[in-house]
C-alpha cells in the first residue's frame, strides 16, 4: 500500500527532477533577497514580495539572469549606506560570477548562513554541503559560510565568535551608523578589524573557518562511499554525527585553548552550552532525513507489479513457436523437466547434429587467374 502511494510522486520527480531542484533553487535566492530587502527597510513592502516572486520565477529558466536582478537589487540599500562598501559587493559580484552561478544552490546555501545562525541552524550549511557536493567542494562551501558569516557580523558590529553570534541577528541599523561617514580606508579597517585585533584573535578565526571546512570535508569524503549508501538510514546517522561531533570540538574546544581570545560572551555559553547541543541534535536529525531522502529518491522507480520469472521449461514447452526454427527431436526422445536438449539427452539412434566446419584462412586460398579461353572477358590495361 505504501508503494503504491509512493510510486507516484517519486515517478514525477525522476521524470522532472532537473526541473525541481532548478526551483527549489530559486525558491531559495528568491527568499534570502526578501528577508535581506525586509530587514533593510529601503524598498515598500509590495515592492519586496514582487521582486522575490520575480527572481524566483526568472530563476527557474534563467539562473544567471535571476543572480544578475537579484545583484542589482541589493547594491542600491548598500550604496545608500556607503559607496565603497557598494563597490566591494560589486566587485566580489562580478569576479565571482561564473562560480556562484554554476553552484547557485551552494551560494544561496552560504547567503543563508546569517539567517539561519538566529535559529542555531547554521551548523546544518557545512553538513549539507558535503552530503550535496562531495569533499573538495562541500569543504570550499563550509570554509565560505563561516567566513561570510563572520563577515556580516562584523559590519554590524557583532562578536565574530560563532558562540556568541547564533542566535542574535545583525542590526543593520548599527551598519548605517558604522559606515556612514566611511570612507574607502575606514571602510576597509571596519571589515577587517574584527578579525585582526590581536594575534590570537586572528588565529581563532582562522581556526573556526578551517574547523567548518574540516567538517564538510569529513562529511563529504565519506558520504559518497559504497557502504554508506547501502546501509541508510543508519549509516546517515553514524555520519551526520560525526561531522556535528566535529563542530562541537571545534566550538566548545577553541574558546578553552585560546584563552586570550575569548571573550566573557563566549565564556557564557561555554557554561550553558545549550544552543551548541541543540545544533548538533538538529545537525544529526535534518541531515539524516535530508540524506535518506535524496537517496531514495534517486532509485529507479518501482514497477507496478512484482515480475515473476517464467520457468524456461514450461515456457518452451507451452509456446510451440519457441521451436518453429529447431531441428526436431524424435518422438521416442524423453525431455526432463529443468534441462535442455542436448547430446546427452538424446537417445543413440536419434539425428545428431552436423560437425562444425573450418573455414580456410584467406592466405590459405588460391591467387585468383583470369581465365585465358574467356573470349567475353574485357581486358583494360591503365598506363
Amino acid at each position: 500500500m505504501i508503494a503504491q502511494t509512493l510510486r507516484g510522486p517519486h515517478n514525477l520527480y525522476r521524470r522532472y527532477q532537473a526541473s525541481l531542484e532548478s526551483t527549489l533553487t530559486a525558491l531559495g535566492l528568491a527568499t534570502v533577497v526578501t528577508l535581506t530587502l525586509h530587514n533593510l527597510a529601503t524598498y515598500p513592502a509590495n515592492w519586496v514580495v514582487v521582486i522575490g516572486l520575480s527572481i524566483a520565477m526568472v530563476g527557474v529558466r534563467w539562473p544567471s539572469v535571476a543572480y544578475a536582478i537579484a545583484t542589482t537589487i541589493i547594491l542600491y540599500p548598500i550604496f545608500l549606506i556607503n559607496l565603497y562598501l557598494a563597490v566591494l559587493v560589486l566587485a566580489l559580484s562580478a569576479l565571482g560570477q561564473r562560480f556562484f552561478v554554476h553552484y547557485l544552490g551552494a551560494t544561496v546555501l552560504v547567503l543563508a548562513t546569517p539567517i539561519l545562525a538566529q535559529y542555531h541552524l547554521h551548523w546544518l550549511v557545512p553538513i549539507l554541503a558535503g552530503l550535496w557536493w562531495g569533499g573538495a567542494v562541500g569543504a570550499w562551501v563550509g570554509g565560505l559560510a563561516a567566513f561570510w558569516g563572520k563577515v556580516v557580523g562584523g559590519v554590524a558590529g557583532m562578536n565574530i565568535d560563532w558562540l556568541v553570534m547564533a542566535g542574535h541577528t545583525p542590526s543593520f541599523e548599527i551598519v548605517k551608523t558604522r559606515f556612514h561617514d566611511a570612507n574607502s580606508l575606514k571602510t576597509l579597517l571596519l571589515l577587517v578589524e574584527p578579525f585582526a585585533t590581536t594575534s590570537n584573535v586572528i588565529l581563532y578565526n582562522l581556526l573556526q573557518v578551517l574547523g567548518w571546512a574540516l567538517a564538510a570535508g569529513f562529511v563529504g569524503a565519506l558520504a559518497w562511499r559504497r557502504w554508506v549508501k547501502y546501509s541508510t538510514p543508519w549509516s546517515a546517522l553514524v555520519l551526520t554525527a560525526g561531522g556535528g561531533l566535529i563542530m562541537l570540538a571545534v566550538h566548545l574546544g577553541l574558546p578553552r585553548w585560546l584563552n586570550e581570545a575569548t571573550t566573557p560572551e563566549a565564556m557564557a555559553v561555554l557554561r550553558n552550552p545549550m544552543g551548541p547541543l541543540f545544533s548538533l541534535l538538529t545537525v544529526i536529525i535534518i541531515g539524516t532525513v535530508v540524506y535518506s531522502l535524496r537517496e531514495s529518491l534517486d532509485l529507479p522507480v518501482a514497477p507496478p507489479r512484482s515480475i515473476r520469472r517464467p520457468n524456461p521449461t514450461t515456457s518452451r514447452l507451452s509456446n510451440p513457436f519457441n521451436n518453429l526454427f529447431k531441428r526436431p527431436v524424435p518422438a521416442t526422445t524423453e525431455i526432463k523437466p529443468g534441462l535442455k536438449p542436448g547430446l546427452k539427452d538424446l537417445p543413440p539412434d536419434a539425428e545428431r547434429p552436423h560437425a562444425p566446419v573450418r573455414v580456410p584462412h584467406y592466405s590459405e586460398l588460391p591467387e585468383w587467374e583470369p581465365p585465358r579461353d574467356e573470349s567475353g572477358l574485357i581486358m583494360l590495361e591503365i598506363d
